[in-house]
């Protein structure tokens, strides 16, 4: 894997418009800064981008405080291919969980192309295929995090012995002998199958002999049987032909019975037409006699309304005459009221003094207007007399001519209903004569059909009567047939039952004859694959030896001791010019004096061979170093999963100048087998030992990089 481009936001100490950090512009580079400036974060970044892992206990933890969610995206090469990976995290709130999300990209003709599994967890193990590796590997090789730079010489041997079995890919071995122990279970299994059914299959056999005896006894005994199968059956079916010539005889009685019950029907239906016809013929006579006599009162009835008519008539002549009455009092005192009018006019003019007389126009003396006033004043009081009176006479009369109104309206309502009552009344008469007319005929005859009708089922039902008392008869033998019939089917029937077990017992037989038949065929065959599966049996348990552990990965681990120890020793060398030396012993020897399988690092130096805990700081870090180093090449070496990234973050501070310097030679030294080589440190001396720095700060906005 060799990182191509690391993007953050809102990852640890980094807020968002952080710069990408472009690996492609170096091949070694010292990435500095202070203490809690991001330095380690930037590769925290990295490995929680591809494996979901940093140092932090939780993702939350990783998220820049304040800020609700972060992602992290990077670029890298395996081999000719570029991959793109995108991982996000929201934070936790309250009850609400933080949602992940995870997406893989691969490079192509047309840009990044996403081949994201269906779930994260699929995701990552597409990760983890494309790697060839996951994190406790890469942590323990080609990354040297800050402060586990020991993490594989302080492990236990077990678990150096399982990174290492994973560096070295000997996962394979393993999945070979599973798959081994797997067939051999399978193989046990059939082989514990195929030897119960060959014992089942002897005892089988062994019932062959018995089997042909109870055949020929069997089919002895069917033929007997079968015998007398057929004289039950003979006399079966000459006592079922008598029951069925009965049996049409108790069906014709009971068509008989039916023709009965009809006639009773037809005998009942139409007496009760009967009387509904003589009903109807008493209803219509009824009604043309009624007739003659309500038609002649209706008649004189109406005659008299005709009387009703006349006063109708004479009152609203009355009711003219007083309208005309009115109309002419009204119109006087409408002329009396002008005519006053008129004569107070007069007086108003006369009242001014230099009045003239209204005839000749001359000049009137006093006693002459005084005259004049007079006479009018008369003639007001004289007509408004005449007003008052009139104005009585007509209340009088209006009074008169409303009570004479009311009187008309009841009239005419009370000769309106009469006559639509009456003319009702007679239409009514009318339509129920003519219905009499036309219906009384067709009643008489069809009471003289129903009486027709009555007379012929009167003679079905005496027939019918007679014919069932004749058959009948005949039908009392019919219960003692039904009784020797169900005697002789039982006899039939347990027979029948008997010859079915013969037959089936016939047929078990054949079966097992046959089916003895096969199992020899199948003896043989069974036999041949018992041999076979032992056979096979034997080659897994050898493969299964050899591919696990204490066969081919133990051979392929002290192969690659050696290699091991010879890279530490070499870089372990370079660093305390040749003082110091480690040993990786794969047994040992126990108290008991057996052998046991181990993975144990001896380191010696001028004093002698000593455990690791017994150095001091900057000497176990050369030790660990050493290893990672070699384990590191051992990987970038490997078929099919090269590692050509080394990644060192701190460590350094526990060695004086003169083992930084050989620390600095040492990873000089090995820069051509990697394609990059990423030192972290925050000791300012170290700075410029590399040919590019890339410096980490940390300002109010969050930390960021540049390259010098």
């Amino acid at each position: 894997m060799i990182p191509e481009k690391l993007t953050l936001k809102n990852f640890m100490c980094y807020r968002e418009n952080v710069p990408s950090l472009n690996f492609e512009g170096f091949h070694v580079a010292c990435l500095c800064g202070d203490n809690g400036h991001g330095k380690s974060a930037l590769l925290d970044a990295m490995t929680w981008a591809l494996w979901g892992k940093a140092r932090a206990k939780s993702d939350d933890a990783l998220i820049h405080l304040g800020q609700s969610e972060m992602e992290v995206e990077f670029e890298f090469a395996v081999g000719h291919n570029r991959y793109r990976v995108l991982r996000k995290r929201t934070r936790s709130v309250l009850k609400r969980p933080g949602q992940p999300a995870l997406n893989l990209f691969v490079a192509g003709s047309e840009g990044f192309t996403d081949i994201s599994g269906n779930s994260i967890r699929e995701t990552e193990q597409k990760i983890i295929d494309v790697l060839r590796m996951d994190y406790d590997t890469f942590v323990h090789s080609a990354f040297l995090l800050q402060g586990q730079a020991d993490k594989f010489s302080t492990s236990k041997p077990a678990e150096r012995k399982e990174v290492l079995a994973n560096i070295l890919g000997l996962s394979l071995y393993d999945e070979i002998e599973k798959l081994a122990k797997n067939y051999i279970k399978e193989r046990e299994i059939s082989f514990q199958a195929l030897t119960g059914d060959l014992n089942r299959i002897e005892q089988e056999l062994g019932k062959k002999h018995d089997y042909e005896s109870d055949l020929q006894r069997v089919q002895a005994d069917i033929g007997i049987v079968s015998a007398s199968v057929r004289d039950r059956e003979s006399a079966l079916n000459a006592l079922r032909q008598a029951r069925k010539a009965l049996e049409l005889k108790e069906e014709e009685n009971k068509q008989i019975d039916k023709r009965i019950a009809k006639a009773k029907e037809q005998l009942q239906y139409l007496d009760a037409r009967t009387k509904e016809h003589l009903f109807r013929i008493q209803k219509y006579d009824n009604i043309l006699s009624a007739y003659q006599a309500n038609s002649g009162s209706i008649k004189v009835k109406l005659s008299e309304l005709v009387g009703q008519e006349q006063v109708l008539m004479e009152k609203r002549e009355s009711e003219k005459k007083l309208d005309g009455q009115i109309h002419l009092l009204n119109t006087t005192n409408s002329q009396l009221e002008k005519d006053g009018k008129e004569l107070r006019e007069k007086l108003q003019l006369l009242e001014k003094g230099d009045a003239e007389c209204p005839l000749c126009g001359n000049k009137l003396g006093v006693e002459e207007r005084k005259r004049i006033v007079t006479n009018y004043e008369k003639q007001i009081v004289e007509k408004r007399d005449s007003y008052r009176t009139n104005a009585g006479e007509i209340k009088r009369k209006d009074e008169e001519l409303k009570a004479l109104e009311q009187e008309i309206r009841r009239i005419e309502t009370a000769i309106t209903s009469e006559r639509t009552r009456l003319e009702r009344l007679a239409g009514d008469l009318e339509r129920q004569r003519a219905e009499a007319e036309e219906m009384l005929p067709k009643e008489k005859e069809a009471l003289g059909e129903a009486q027709k009708a009555m007379e012929g089922w009167r003679e079905t039902l005496r027939e019918s009567s007679e014919e069932r008392e004749k058959l009948s008869a005949e039908l009392l033998s019919l219960p003692g047939i039904e009784k020797d019939i169900g005697e002789v089917e039982k006899e039939h029937r347990e027979l029948r039952e008997r010859e079915w077990r013969l037959i089936e017992n016939l047929g078990k037989l054949q079966e097992s004859l046959r089916r003895c038949r096969q199992l020899e065929e199948e003896k043989v065959t069974k036999k041949k694959e018992l041999r076979m599966v032992v056979e096979e049996r034997s080659i897994y348990e050898e493969l299964a030896l050899a591919f696990g552990k204490k066969g081919a990965q133990a051979l392929i681990i002290e192969k690659a001791l050696p290699e091991i120890e010879y890279e530490a020793n070499r870089l372990l060398g370079k660093m305390t010019d040749n003082r110091m030396s480690l040993k990786i012993e794969s047994q040992r020897d126990t108290k008991k004096g057996d052998t046991i399988e181990t993975l144990d690092i001896k380191i010696a130096d001028d004093l002698g061979t000593r455990d690791y805990e017994m150095f001091s700081g900057g000497e176990a870090f050369r030790v660990d170093f050493a290893l990672r180093i070699a384990l590191s090449r051992l990987l970038a070496r490997r078929a099919g999963a090269p590692l050509p990234t080394l990644i060192i973050d701190e460590g350094f501070g526990t060695q004086d100048s003169t083992g930084r310097e050989k620390l600095v030679e040492a990873i000089n030294s090995i820069q051509d087998d990697f394609e990059k080589i990423l030192v972290i440190t925050h000791i300012d001396e170290l700075k410029d030992a590399f040919p590019v720095r890339i410096d980490v700060v940390k300002t109010e906005e969050g930390s960021t990089f540049s390259f010098n």
